[in-house]
């Protein structure tokens, strides 16, 4: 009986070492993705054509988009590219910075930046959540491999 106590101890171990391998490699391939996802969003960053990085980088719902100042929903060529922080003060064509508001928000807006730190923040939570879903999805598709 001693033989197969010792024979199921070394299968545990040997299941054991497995299961933390298999773990290590998937932290490993996470970590891969969240680099990749990062790399994309900066590699768009900071072009001369913000319009292009703000359609890339401000999710709709089938075409459709919602302003954040009113809550009316539009579609994408009825709205305006906002720069959060405005040019003239300053911001840059980042994806962080830019926004799609309606046309009478965007120009009842104007370069005021009274809503600044409330869109930017929003906007922060906004690219978070798409970054994670991005990273999912690379994660979903390196299982199927």
């Amino acid at each position: 009986m001693g033989f197969f106590k010792m024979l199921g101890s070394v299968a545990e171990t040997l299941i054991d070492q497995g299961n933390r391998e298999r773990e290590r490699r998937k932290r490993r391939q996470h970590r891969a993705n969240r680099e990749i996802v990062k790399m994309y969003n900066d590699s768009e960053d900071g072009g001369s054509n913000y319009r292009d990085i703000a359609k890339k980088s401000v999710g709709g719902n089938h075409g459709w988009y919602t302003c954040p100042h009113c809550g009316k929903k539009f579609r994408a060529s009825q709205m305006d590219v906002d720069h959060i922080i405005p040019q003239s003060m300053g911001g840059m064509n980042t994806r962080e910075n830019l926004q799609y508001l309606c046309p009478h928000c965007n120009r009842s807006k104007g370069n005021r930046m009274d809503d600044t730190e409330k869109d930017l923040k929003r906007r922060r939570k906004e690219l978070r959540q798409r970054d994670r879903e991005d990273v999912e999805f690379l994660d979903k598709i390196g299982k199927k491999r």
